[in-house]
């Protein structure tokens, strides 16, 4: 009986240790795919909502692309063709793929332009549904 028991944990170990692999291959294969073919890259000022109101600034890059072009470099249909997203790549290869909710004028295609060309902080949601703001200009709020 304890064998059934502890043949059970190892199935659940390695199917946690499966899904943790795939998820790794596949915020790596964005990064790789997005450093390709990259729209518009730039180094923003960023913070996310947290229980306790808004985190800290952080200075990061951050490539803006449409849901195409994301769709498109993950190989999958889970981004909105028609949207703009910008994404984060940490240092610890994880990646926040954050959909714009600000509108812009990018359309079909994202460029510095239809980024830069706002009045304040563009505001979006990340794949765990938590808020962010981003700042392209030099005046942040």
């Amino acid at each position: 009986m304890n064998t059934n028991f502890n043949d059970k944990n190892t199935i659940f170990e390695n199917n946690i240790l499966f899904n943790m692999k795939k998820k790794l291959l596949f915020i790596a294969f964005i990064f790789i795919t997005l450093n390709a073919s990259a729209k518009y890259v730039q180094t923003c000022t960023v913070r996310y909502m947290t229980q306790d109101g808004w985190s800290k600034k952080y200075v990061i890059e951050v490539t803006f692309l449409t849901g195409s072009e994301l769709n498109e470099a993950t190989n999958s249909y889970k981004y909105s063709s028609y949207s703009t997203y910008g994404v984060i790549f940490w240092g610890n290869k994880k990646a926040s793929v954050i959909k714009l909710i600000s509108y812009t004028l990018c359309g079909s295609e994202v460029d510095k332009d239809c980024i830069t060309n706002t009045y304040s902080d563009l505001k979006g949601k990340d794949q765990d549904d938590d808020e962010w703001k981003i700042c392209v200009s030099d005046y942040c709020y």
